[in-house]
């Protein structure tokens, strides 16, 4: 659960980045690729748009790794893949840029990219707290997915099925303190039995616990539910719903010109298709790709 992770570290302060990871190349074989975002004739005029970014080593920094999103590769660990990695690929190519990866710890990275000792780092959440002090260039909706039984058998393919259903939620998550009590108030409103809780500790409890018939469905971030169901054949991946949070690359508010090129740059990878099928090649699901905006 990236996303959570890096959200629960947000208000954290630290050390200064460490280490250094500069080697890195494409791993996806997602088209068009990053050389062909090169020769892109839109790439090239965003290229003479953004004279100052030609050739420049922009610095990525990175809070440490999740696999899927930013992690060494198992086959070259001196390669930092994911969908990630792979968006930074095309954004580098198709400004004529470079970049290298700076890893350090998370607590640090906001600050870090802030004061200019990064350019840009991974996708993280959008929030208020955030916005105060870095910008964002978002073009993922955070959803969560569903775990069930295979088959499917309570024919639980909305949220609106939850009703007089009962879901297995690990204490203070989203799920259990914010997206089920919310579900059931309005179950409760329209008429329809609520929505039961299961609260257990932990992700494999919570498998356990449909996966014995105690819990009808499971929700969390919708990359690790389909991961969980393609790893094991007794259950199923059902519906995704979105959150009310997006995620995107965060820049200097003062680096006008950086985020505007990776704004321009993330609409012509949107506009050929490019982050939908890294989307669904990373398992992150291509449903979640949503118009490029800044913010902040």
């Amino acid at each position: 659960m990236k996303f959570a992770r890096l959200a629960l570290l947000s208000g954290l302060t630290g050390t200064l980045l460490a280490g250094l990871s500069s080697a890195h190349a494409a791993t996806d074989p997602i088209k068009p690729t990053a050389s062909d975002f090169a020769a892109m004739a839109q790439c090239k005029t965003l290229q003479t748009k953004y004279p100052s970014l030609k050739g420049k080593d922009l610095v990525v920094g990175l809070g440490g790794y999740t696999k899927g999103f930013e992690a060494p590769s198992e086959k070259d660990p001196s390669i930092i893949e994911g969908l990630d990695p792979s968006l930074f690929e095309r954004i580098s190519s198709c400004l004529g840029a470079k970049h290298s990866y700076q890893n350090g710890s998370f607590n640090v990275l906001l600050t870090s990219i802030a004061s200019g000792r990064a350019d840009i780092g991974p996708m993280l959440y959008v929030t208020d707290e955030r916005l105060k002090q870095i910008a964002f260039v978002a073009s993922v909706q955070v959803q969560d997915g569903s775990v069930v039984a295979k088959g499917n058998p309570k024919k639980i393919n909305s949220v609106d099925d939850l009703c007089g259903k009962t879901v297995a939620a690990a204490a203070g998550t989203y799920e259990a303190n914010k997206l089920v009590p919310e579900q059931s108030a309005k179950c409760t409103a329209a008429g329809k039995p609520e929505v039961s809780m299961l609260m257990v500790q932990n992700t494999d409890n919570s498998i356990q616990a449909v996966k014995s018939g105690r819990a009808d469905v499971y929700l969390t971030e919708a990359g690790s539910a389909r991961a969980i169901a393609k790893a094991d054949g007794t259950l199923d991946s059902a519906f995704t719903v979105d959150l009310p949070i997006m995620v995107g690359f965060p820049i200097a508010k003062d680096n006008a010109t950086l985020r505007s090129a990776v704004l321009d740059a993330m609409k012509v990878i949107q506009e050929s298709g490019a982050q939908k099928k890294l989307l669904d090649y990373w398992g992150q699901g291509s449903s979640a790709e949503r118009p490029v905006v800044a913010r902040g």
